[in-house]
């Protein structure tokens, strides 16, 4: 008998085993209410006008290559954001303070840049120079896709650029997310330490 059960046990774990699968590789977005993935959560399939938990999200991981906007007030009203991969923390790493809707972002190509010398529009002055999009050899810099675009590796990134350049260090930086890849944005070099 307890063979039996064992046996039927064993045949139900091998047959959910793929649609297990499928579910990790379908494309959604996994909502924490704690920061590094802690917490209460709520998985998102599909739009959603109004954000249904009775909590804020802190970190949100994405699944199935995918990438969502996530907006800060309901009916994809106020300042949205598209995000990709993961976030430990939306607040930090993003600047959203709340979310109020998301919804699948539609996949959109990287913009190419306009013909251009050097490394990007940017505005400089005697000691810093700001670049919105840098780019080296006509291409945006792609930047901690191992990572998720934590903070920390975004800071190193901006800093290596900078150096590459001339200046001493990067006073400012920020990720942008663009067609499921991450880009430095908002780069602020200065030849001061």
């Amino acid at each position: 008998m307890r063979l039996g059960i064992l046996m039927a046990c064993g045949a139900l774990a091998a047959a959910a085993g793929p649609s297990l699968a499928q579910d990790r590789m379908a494309a959604n977005a996994q909502f924490f209410s704690g920061t590094n993935f802690t917490g209460r959560t709520l998985t998102v399939t599909g739009s959603m006008p109004i954000f249904l938990a009775t909590w804020a999200p802190r970190s949100v991981r994405v699944g199935g290559g995918s990438a969502w906007e996530v907006c800060e007030q309901r009916a994809f009203r106020g300042r949205c954001t598209v995000i990709s991969g993961a976030s430990s923390n939306l607040q930090a790493q993003l600047g959203v303070s709340g979310v109020g809707s998301v919804r699948p972002a539609p996949a959109r190509p990287v913009p190419p840049l306009p013909p251009q010398s050097g490394h990007g529009v940017s505005l400089r002055g005697m000691a810093a120079e700001f670049f919105p999009a840098p780019h080296v050899r006509g291409q945006r810099v792609e930047a901690c896709a191992r990572e998720g675009g934590t903070a920390a590796c975004i800071a190193r990134e901006a800093d290596t650029f900078c150096r590459s350049i001339g200046y001493v260090r990067a006073r400012n930086s920020a990720a942008e997310t663009v067609g499921g890849r991450i880009f430095l944005a908002d780069v602020l070099c200065s030849k001061w330490n």
